[in-house]
């Protein structure tokens, strides 16, 4: 029985028999006169630390008790410093959170060789989406409708930075089982966009609030076409629009219209996990699970109230560029899925990364 059933069972058992004050007061009265610090294992100005620092502006007035919260930026080594440290190094007393970025959460589970963070032994506490979206140079190749995108076999190109940071959209183009070329050596996503501006990519795969500042100017000029958004997948296995762009068709969505049925075979379930676990965490706290029950009582309602705040909601809308964050039962499906998700997929995906991009696993 994992930890936050193990709390909701003995909450609902308390109030029938009459006996839960303690267990109550605990919680109410856990993180009186305490300090929450909350691990950044990224540079100020990034995504997961403007993330990050916007919980940790409301948290503290939220959680019974009042805490005060202090955002940490511990970097080093592309996020494993601040990570294990977490991981090792803090007592497991709901003291110390850890803010991670969707590429973080899945190099954790894939067991990137180094990073000590272990999903497993983590509860996530809220969590923030974010997509992608694919786009294709329609002056490059001549081609200006997206059904029409595997007649390139052999001439497209994907600019590459870290690998397991391009994992999604990677992915998708093994799912549409097209033969590409990895183009290695650029520094980041906008490195990438301006190459495809200029005509030397193919594809370019951007955040969805990217590609809406930087990519649809293109489109509008007719020089690139959105191909797909990666999209999200539901709790039926089936593809969910992205909700910040719903009339661009997902990556499944496109294959069922070129071959007449949904993807099927090793990518399409890594694609289901990876896609899931990328985009819906794209900032997320987490805390030990084995915390004392009454800590990770007080932050569950502490975050609760929080997401209901009106200034919190006010603050998160150039913050979370038009997602909403997710918390409570939404997280418990998110770790569930991931709980669930099958050895082989795990084993086929960092096969894929190490076979083709040279990266190392400790398993």
């Amino acid at each position: 029985m994992s930890v936050r059933i193990f709390v909701a069972a003995a909450m609902v058992s308390a109030l029938v028999l009459g006996i839960n004050r303690p267990a109550m007061a605990d919680a109410e009265t856990y993180y009186e006169g305490k300090t929450i610090r909350i691990i950044i294992p990224f540079s100020a100005g990034g995504g997961t630390d403007t993330f990050g620092r916007y919980i940790a502006q409301f948290l503290g007035k939220h959680v019974p008790g009042n805490p005060t919260v202090v955002a940490e930026n511990v970097t080093g080594a592309g996020g494993l410093l601040g990570s294990n440290e977490f991981a090792e190094r803090v007592a497991r007393d709901g003291l110390t959170l850890l803010t991670a970025s969707g590429h973080l959460n899945l190099r954790a589970f894939l067991g990137l060789e180094g990073l000590r963070l272990k999903l497993d032994e983590l509860t996530p506490v809220v969590a923030a989406p974010m997509g992608h979206i694919t786009a294709l140079n329609a002056k490059a190749t001549g081609i200006t409708d997206a059904t029409e995108f595997l007649q390139l076999r052999g001439r497209v190109t994907k600019g590459i930075t870290d690998p397991v940071g391009l994992v999604e959209s990677i992915v998708a183009l093994e799912m549409f089982d097209i033969e590409y070329r990895a183009v290695p050596g650029y520094g980041g996503r906008g490195d990438t966009r301006l190459a495809f501006e200029r005509g030397e990519l193919m594809v370019n795969t951007q955040s969805t609030p990217a590609y809406l500042a930087r990519v649809v100017p293109m489109v509008e000029d007719g020089e690139a076409i959105p191909l797909y958004a990666i999209g999200f997948i539901d709790a039926d296995g089936n593809p969910a629009r992205d909700p910040a762009a719903p009339d661009i068709i997902t990556g499944p969505e496109l294959y069922q219209q070129i071959h007449g049925d949904m993807p099927s075979g090793p990518a399409w379930e890594a694609y289901k996990v990876v896609a899931n676990l990328v985009q819906n965490t794209r900032g997320t706290m987490w805390v030990h699970s084995d915390i004392p029950p009454e800590a990770l009582e007080a932050l569950r309602r502490g975050v609760e109230a929080m997401v209901q705040d009106p200034e919190f909601i006010a603050a998160g809308e150039k913050t979370l560029a038009g997602y909403t964050v997710i918390s409570g039962a939404g997280l418990d499906q998110i770790k569930d899925e991931l709980d669930a998700a099958p050895d082989e997929v795990v084993t086929w995906t960092q096969s894929l990364l190490t076979e083709r991009f040279g990266v190392r696993f400790e398993n």
